[in-house]
């Protein structure tokens, strides 16, 4: 029989098929799964200025037994929210900053890279505020 003696339903039936298996994997992406997470927003500020540009992590503390997915957002104008949210528990929450895309490689744009400090997070969706102390100067001899 050729392509022309059959129904056109039957030729579309391998391109539904593989549209109802992608939809179905994506359903089942979605749902999540381990322990569960919360929403972490809040402001982050280097001398008293809010952040142009930058990163924050908020990392499970396994040395004091918290585990789980970490929780990561982009500061955008001093301001961030997580994007898939944190486990409760302590955290080691690691930040880096910049005053404005890195366009040029020839002008470095980093405030501050890598800061870290601890927080304890609340089993809730929570608001938090750091501020972003300058780097030590060091000691002249």
């Amino acid at each position: 029989m050729t392509s022309r003696g059959r129904s056109p339903g039957w030729a579309s039936l391998p391109l539904l098929c593989a549209a109802a298996c992608t939809g179905g994997l994506l359903v089942g992406c979605s749902n999540q799964t381990g322990p569960p997470r919360y929403s972490v927003s809040g402001t982050v500020t280097f001398r008293g200025e809010p952040v142009p540009l930058g990163r924050i992590a908020f990392e499970p503390d396994t040395s004091r037994g918290n585990r789980g997915p970490a929780g990561y957002a982009d500061i955008v104008a001093g301001r961030f929210q997580t994007h898939l949210g944190a486990v409760g528990g302590p955290h080691i929450v690691r930040i880096s900053g910049a005053s404005g895309p890195m366009i040029d490689e020839a002008k470095d744009t980093t405030l501050f890279s890598d800061y870290m400090t601890t927080c304890d997070l609340p089993q809730q969706s929570t608001t938090l505020d750091f501020d972003v102390p300058p780097p030590s100067t060091p000691r002249r001899r």
